[in-house]
Parts: C-alpha cells; sequence; structure tokens
C-alpha cells in the first residue's frame, strides 16, 4: 500500500510538472495579472488611507473632505441625473475634439515625415505654435467661436494634434533607410513602401503620441468649460467653488480621474488587440 501511495505520488507530481511544460506562458501570464491586479488594489487601498490622514490631520474636512463626505455627496448627484448630464456632455466634447484632431495630426504628421521639403517648411512654425497651450488660446477662441460648443471642440482639438502630430513625424522618419532600399530593389513602388514599412514601422511612434494626446484632450476640456460653458464637469467644478461646496468639488475631480482612467485602460485594451503585431518587441 505505501509502495502504491508513493507511485501514485510521484505520477501526480510528473503530471503536474507535464501541465507546466506544456502551458508555462500561460500560468506567467495568469500569474502577472493576479500580481498587477493586486498591485492596483494596494494602491487604490494606500491612496485612500493617505486622503483620510490628510483629510483630518493635516488639511481638515473642509479643504480636503474625507471619502465618506465625497460619497454622500456623490449619491443625490448621481441619483438627480446632473453628474450623468455633465458627464456625458463633457465625453461628448472630449471625443468630437479628440477624434478630429488625431485624424488631422495623422494626415498632417504623416505627409511631414514622407515629404522633406514639407517638413523643412513647416516644422518650425510647428515648434513655434506647439507651446501655446489650449489655457493660453481660451479668450481667442471665445472671440472666434462664442462659448458654444464648437469653442469646446476646437480647444480639445488644439490640446490633441501637437502630440500626435510631433510622434507621427518622429515615427515615420525613423524609419529604416535600410528597409526602404532592399523593398526597392525588390521592385516595390512608393505606395507599397509606404503601405507595408513606413506605416507599419511608424505605428509604435502614432500609438504613444495618441495615448498621451488623450490625456491632454481631458486636460484641455477642463479650462474649456471653467471660463466658458454652462454645462459639463469644468463647470460643475466652477459653480460648486463658487458656493464653497468642496464635497461637490472632490466628486467631480474624482469623475473626471475615474473616465480618464476608464478610456486610457480601453485605448491599451483596444491597441492591443488590433495592433499586437506591429507593437511586438522583436
Amino acid at each position: 500500500m505505501t509502495t502504491s501511495a508513493s507511485e501514485l505520488d510521484r505520477a501526480r507530481q510528473h503530471l503536474a510538472a507535464a501541465r507546466v511544460r506544456r502551458w508555462p506562458h500561460l500560468t506567467a501570464r495568469w500569474r502577472g495579472r493576479l500580481r498587477r491586479s493586486g498591485l492596483i488594489c494596494v494602491s487604490i487601498m494606500l491612496g485612500f488611507l493617505a486622503w483620510e490622514a490628510m483629510s483630518f490631520w493635516i488639511f481638515g474636512p473642509f479643504l480636503v473632505p474625507p471619502p465618506q463626505a465625497v460619497v454622500r455627496a456623490f449619491i443625490p448627484m448621481s441619483a438627480s441625473g446632473e453628474l450623468g448630464r455633465d458627464i456625458a456632455i463633457s465625453l461628448s466634447r472630449v471625443i468630437i475634439g479628440y477624434v478630429t484632431g488625431g485624424i488631422f495630426a495623422l494626415f498632417v504628421g504623416l505627409l511631414m515625415g514622407r515629404i522633406r521639403l514639407l517638413h523643412d517648411l513647416a516644422d518650425p512654425i510647428l515648434q513655434f505654435m506647439r507651446f501655446l497651450s489650449p489655457t493660453a488660446m481660451i479668450p481667442i477662441v471665445v472671440i472666434w467661436f462664442g462659448i458654444g460648443e464648437l469653442a469646446k471642440y476646437s480647444l480639445v482639438f488644439w490640446g490633441t494634434i501637437f502630440t500626435v502630430l510631433i510622434s507621427t513625424i518622429a515615427g515615420v522618419m525613423r524609419v529604416p533607410r535600410v528597409r526602404q532600399n532592399a523593398a526597392l530593389c525588390l521592385g516595390a513602388s512608393e505606395a507599397q513602401i509606404f503601405r507595408l514599412i513606413v506605416l507599419p514601422s511608424a505605428i509604435p511612434y502614432i500609438v504613444v503620441g495618441l495615448r498621451l494626446a488623450l490625456a491632454s484632450a481631458f486636460i484641455s476640456i477642463i479650462p474649456a468649460e471653467l471660463l466658458a460653458a454652462d454645462s459639463g464637469l469644468g463647470f460643475l467644478l466652477q459653480q460648486s467653488s463658487l458656493l464653497q461646496q468642496t464635497d461637490r468639488i472632490f466628486v467631480a475631480l474624482l469623475m473626471i480621474c475615474t473616465i480618464g482612467f476608464c478610456a486610457d485602460r480601453l485605448f491599451q485594451l483596444t491597441v492591443s488587440m488590433l495592433l499586437r503585431r506591429y507593437l511586438a518587441v522583436t
């Protein structure tokens, strides 16, 4: 009986080892996912503890309301639909400005990266104007477009284009020349070289630019709504500040962070699903 039991244990061990050898990447992948999830939970818990400490021991509950006070303010704002309307309005402005700005910057960036004369003519203007933040553009945008929706779209557009434009130009110009020469020797046309070599090689740069521009889009919309809007999360921040309702201010701030975080995660997930082959590290 003892011999049979030991043989059975050895057989189980060999079977477990065979499973690990068969799917080592699967085990490591799930281990990495669990580790990242655990670290995220720990990070959130530490953030709430630090928030609680600042509320009671450093700044006071009025200047920095504790998490439970923010939750109490969040519930009626959410139940009345006020918060949902402001989130939907701000998000629609971000999406429209980001998509139009990203498409425009991609088109112009590909042209500037591919046509040397166009790059040499336009790059000084680009480098000169990219230091104008969306906040600095608010006065002139209000004069041009008023305080309507077009003004908000324009400010998000402005906050998006330069990051995507510079990243796209860098990606196109850094394509190894040896790959293009090899394709020419094999009889490839300029259109084929652009489609099969230049564009895939530039995708990592473009993805980085689009991801950074996504954060810039959320950063751009809040100043616009603070100074020239009658709706949205920025307007909610302004009205709550005038009434010294710090709990409502923190609700709006948390919503901005949460929506931005979710949008970034969705962007990364979409990119990993659609462009994995172009982003693999070799």
